[in-house]
């Protein structure tokens, strides 16, 4: 991350604690903080602890070419009636977490908000993440607890670091049941209601 982006990031975060200081008694809550945030759906903000906000850019490069590649190939086997998305948060407040996940797939008619920019867990069939240098460590382990203790159903984790895909399914309690690991360039097989298989020859590593 350039300088740039870290010095916009403090700037928005040190905002972020002051808009949640002037509000009303009682509300300073996790929630209240994250949407006090400005400017907040050019970043992705987030509370994998339930207590601090971390911000950061969306996905560009490598990165970024990584989540379009697995949005081509999942596309065309999306369950009647679903969509992607790439920019809502998943709010668990039973957990105290909120996340934006690379990508995730839920109901059309739950992703068609106009009115705030998240949605809840419940809904959500499939999250998929794509590590990057700054936030490896919380794409492997926070973020795959948080799913499952929210239960979502498959956390699709797409490690370019390790060349690596690996997907998590069968949540039970802090973690999945089962997982399947591929190494780049190896077919790896994403159940129904899906019911295809990921290609990650064309993925790339860095």
């Amino acid at each position: 991350m350039s300088s740039q982006e870290e010095s916009r990031m403090t700037t928005l975060a040190t905002e972020a604690a002051q808009a949640a200081d002037r509000a009303e008694p009682g509300s300073t809550d996790l929630f209240t903080r994250l949407d006090s945030l400005p400017e907040t759906r050019l970043w992705r903000a987030e509370s994998l602890d339930g207590e601090t906000v971390t911000l950061s850019p969306t996905p560009v490069g490598r990165h970024g070419r990584n989540l379009r590649e697995l949005e081509r190939q999942l596309a065309p086997h999306l369950p009647q009636g679903t969509d992607d998305e790439t920019r809502l948060e998943i709010r668990m407040h039973h957990l105290q977490r909120s996340v934006t996940p690379d990508l995730f797939v839920a109901p059309e008619e739950v992703l068609d908000t106009s009115s705030q920019h998240w949605i809840g867990p419940d809904d959500v069939l499939l999250v998929a993440e794509v590590t990057s240098r700054s936030n490896a460590g919380a794409d492997r382990e926070a973020k795959r607890g948080i799913y499952a203790r929210a239960g979502i159903e498959f956390y699709l984790l797409i490690d370019p670091l390790l060349g690596k895909a690996t997907l998590y399914a069968g949540p039970e309690g802090d973690d999945y049941r089962d997982r399947a690991v591929r190494n780049f360039g190896e077919k790896l097989a994403v159940p129904e209601p899906f019911d295809f298989v990921l290609d990650t020859s064309r993925l790339r590593a860095y």
